[in-house]
């Protein structure tokens, strides 16, 4: 996979990109937002059509072109099935700059990109007062969620994880950690993203100690920020090219560690618009830990029929499929169920979903639907953003299914281990 220069090229080759296009439709069959709204302007054919309109001078930057481009989830899985060989993905973030340098930023996302997730502290300064209002504007429910009693800013109604709970020390945004292992070996960057950062702190948790199980020394540097995607995918470059600065900048410190992550979406950005001397330095977690550790499968017994969802950014940007699935079929007493359409998109689309939340919700529906058919208790997933998703989904549609990220499952059963000795 290499490493995309993250400059004026898309945006300056925008028709070399669109040339491959014969306008087939193939990618009409698989596009998650075109099968909901059924819309030719809607699916990745269509929106070909609309940018290179815009590029010849037949449309004029508008409201609802960018709404149309907007509507993109950037999953990918019209890139894997076009004969072509079409980069959609490439397109539509060039063509959302090319709209922002027009049009501006929607205000929504500009909140987001250029306010909230370029500094991480001025979020964690939310989660005291928000673990208070918890129990007002939310109801708990199960899992550790709470659903919002109205609609909230920027989410709407949708499933919450809590914020209340005890959060390892090394999740606040403020401090960073080096956790040191039982025996001496490797040592690494925990690149733990926004979303586990905030949202599911016990992720990161299980993921260090798993690492740690394995000889892995892990250091989460405090100074890392957003990896910048939701920056890229508003077309915001200037702010995307900011965080990857910050980031790289920190990476630096640590020569020759490989940097693991815990987030598909963070993952595939930092492996494909990173330079700066981390080329072949990223893993994923399940990655890392059957190709670069001797990893001693967990002899704790976790009695759980589950099944997996592939995270889009994980299967489908950086071809990570086996690990998964192996990793949760070394686990003594997990029946392993494979769902219909494993790497169907689940319709987080991460800023995506905040922006076109019933939409969103729509897609979610048939994933989550092929995921309960299973029979599964458990939903396993490698991304915090499906995770989310798939909670949110599987809750309206009253399934008691736990979600979890392959982490959790292979941490319960070390822990099972343990107590069995």
């Amino acid at each position: 996979m290499g490493v995309m220069a993250v400059d004026k090229n898309d945006l300056n080759n925008l028709p070399r990109l669109l040339l491959p296009c014969v306008r087939c439709g193939q990618c009409r069959s698989v596009c998650p937002v075109f099968l909901a709204k059924g819309v030719e302007s809607d699916s990745p054919r269509g929106r070909m059509t609309l940018v290179r309109a815009l590029l010849e001078g037949k449309l004029k930057p508008s409201d609802l072109l960018n709404e149309k481009l907007q509507q993109c989830l950037l999953c990918r899985t019209c890139v894997m099935e076009c004969p072509s060989g079409v980069h959609v993905d490439r397109v539509i973030i060039a063509a959302r700059e090319k709209l922002a340098e027009k049009k501006g930023i929607p205000l929504k996302k500009k909140v987001i990109t250029r306010w909230l997730l370029p500094n991480l502290n001025r979020l964690a300064a939310f989660m005291p007062a928000a673990a208070l209002l918890e129990g007002i504007v939310a109801v708990r429910v199960s899992g550790g969620y709470y659903r919002p009693r109205l609609n909230l800013p920027l989410v709407g109604k949708r499933l919450l994880p809590s914020v209340g709970g005890k959060r390892p020390e090394f999740l606040t945004s403020s401090t960073g950690g080096s956790f040191s292992a039982s025996s001496a070996g490797r040592r690494v960057v925990f690149f733990t993203g926004c979303m586990t950062n905030m949202a599911y702190p016990r992720v990161a948790g299980a993921v260090v100690e798993v690492l740690r199980r394995h000889g892995v020394e892990v250091v989460i540097p405090k100074e890392l920020v957003c990896c910048g995607l939701p920056m890229l995918a508003a077309g915001d470059r200037e702010s995307f090219l900011r965080v990857r600065e910050e980031n790289i900048k920190v990476f630096k410190k640590y020569p020759g560690l490989a940097i693991i992550t815990a987030c598909a979406s963070c993952g595939s950005t930092l492996k494909e618009y990173y330079a700066g001397g981390i080329e072949g330095k990223v893993y994923d977690f399940t990655e890392f830990l059957l190709g670069e550790v001797d990893f001693q499968p967990p002899r704790g017994v976790v009695e759980r029929k589950i099944t997996y969802h592939d995270p889009c950014h994980l299967r489908k940007a950086q071809q990570i499929k086996e690990q998964p699935r192996r990793l949760l079929k070394s686990i003594p007493g997990v029946q392993y169920q494979e769902v219909k359409e494993p790497d169907r998109c689940c319709g987080f689309g991460g800023t995506f979903s905040l922006s076109f939340p019933d939409l969103s919700q729509e897609i979610g529906i048939t994933k989550v639907q092929a995921l309960m058919d299973t029979g599964a208790d458990t939903v396993v997933t490698a991304c915090p953003g499906c995770m989310l998703q798939l909670a949110d989904g599987l809750y309206n549609r009253q399934s008691a299914a736990a979600v979890m990220h392959v982490a959790e499952v292979l941490a319960a059963a070390y822990r099972a281990e343990e107590r069995q000795n």
